[in-house]
């Protein structure tokens, strides 16, 4: 039986060296030394060290492993090996490999496979480095980007140089004159834009408020147009149609939608789509199609303050949380059929909201006492495990009874 100290375990190959290297490169040790000036060469990959155990047990495999070793080390460009004679007490003097030495940076390249992706990380750190050689941590920071987005830094640089140029440019994307570059180049790049731009732009010229690029948030940073949330909102009296050409859906942005004027006394909002489309006029009344969450559009929308509301979600935890965070803006809404009566007289449509949409708080901030009792209700499972309603389900009927009943009572 061999023994656990024979060569097989002691791994006298270039495979190994090889192996220890490719890590070394993947992590970046290299890059990250060429770029600091630490990168010297013979390169130096220290061997297995042999005992005098060893060679007694394994003398045949040592000799044998070492010829070898040699004999691929001599067909390796610019790959040597490092040797010693050591004086062992048992077989006596033996010449023993200690060390592979890689003699230059193009040898260690062939050597682990390189050569092509070497070549291209030097010349976009060259290329860089000429574009912003006031910044040189940037590229050993950033080697794997360097990397990931090889083949477009000359475009990439283009477009710093315009913002650098034009900064806060306060044009949409499609309208930057960037010869060879398009928004859709912009669009998928704006990850690494980001950082370079935060790199070169004076800070005055960078809003820090916007730290995400998702929802505009790379046009909002840098100072470009972008396309603005809307509301969509449908007229429910004939009468306040004629200010619009007869029109009675309408989507306008926010900013447009806070200076309207109109001789309104009353505001729905609905979260389903086709109960905004199918809600029935209403004198001097608009309804707004709420989108969910999506109802902080409105909070900048100081009429509202001036006009009663009535919120119309869906009969769940989260119908109830966007009506409590409605109310936090206006604390004048009311919410329609989104009571225990409703939730009795639509038995037949009791639905489940999903366990993972449920809405975590205990209690919610501005909700009556009355919505404060169905919302506990729903969240104890008093009627049904995770009852949700939705809004579309409830019949119609009812909505038309509750509207007939807040017009009375208005």
């Amino acid at each position: 039986m061999r023994l656990w100290w024979t060569m097989a375990n002691i791994m006298f190959e270039i495979k190994t060296v090889r192996e220890k290297l490719l890590r070394q490169w993947r992590r970046y040790d290299f890059h990250r030394r060429w770029l600091n000036g630490s990168l010297e060469f013979p390169l130096q990959i220290s061997l297995p060290k042999i005992t005098d155990r060893q060679l007694l047990h394994s003398f045949v495999d040592l000799q044998t492993q070492v010829i070898r070793f040699r004999q691929v080390c001599e067909r390796l460009p610019g790959i040597e090996t490092i040797e010693k004679e050591f004086s062992f007490s048992s077989m006596g003097r033996q010449r023993i490999p200690v060390a592979v030495a890689v003699m230059s940076m193009d040898d260690l390249c062939r050597f682990l496979g390189q050569k092509i992706s070497w070549d291209n990380f030097v010349n976009d750190v060259t290329l860089l480095r000429c574009f912003f050689p006031e910044s040189d941590r940037w590229p050993g920071d950033n080697i794997s980007l360097i990397e990931e987005y090889h083949g477009v830094w000359p475009q990439l640089i283009h477009v710093c140089r315009y913002f650098m140029a034009m900064p806060r440019p306060g044009l949409y994307l499609r309208q930057l004159d960037i010869v060879g570059i398009d928004s859709k180049f912009i669009e998928r790049h704006k990850r690494v834009l980001r950082q370079l731009l935060d790199c070169l732009l004076p800070q005055e010229c960078i809003d820090f408020r916007y730290s995400q690029l998702t929802h505009s948030g790379f046009e909002q940073r840098y100072g470009l147009l972008h396309e603005k949330p809307v509301i969509r909102f449908r007229l429910l009296d004939p009468g306040l149609r004629q200010y619009f050409c007869g029109m009675r859906d309408l989507s306008v942005p926010v900013d447009e939608f806070v200076a309207l004027e109109l001789p309104l006394s009353m505001v729905y909002i609905t979260e389903n789509k086709v109960n905004f489309l199918a809600f029935p006029d209403v004198s001097n009344a608009i309804v707004i199609f709420g989108q969910g969450y999506g109802v902080q559009l409105l909070r900048s929308v100081t009429w509202l303050n001036n006009v009663r509301i009535f919120y119309w979600g869906d009969i769940d935890s989260n119908g109830f949380a966007i009506l409590s965070q409605l109310r936090s803006y206006f604390p004048h809404v009311k919410s329609l059929l989104m009571d225990e009566m409703t939730i009795l007289a639509s038995r037949d449509f009791w639905g489940d909201e999903p366990e993972k949409n449920n809405h975590s708080a205990g209690q919610l901030p501005f909700l009556t006492e009355q919505e404060q009792i169905v919302y506990q209700r729903i969240k104890t499972h008093c009627w049904k495990k995770y009852l949700r309603i939705e809004q579309e389900r409830i019949p119609f009927n009812l909505l038309i009874q509750a509207l007939l009943t807040n017009q009375i009572s208005g």
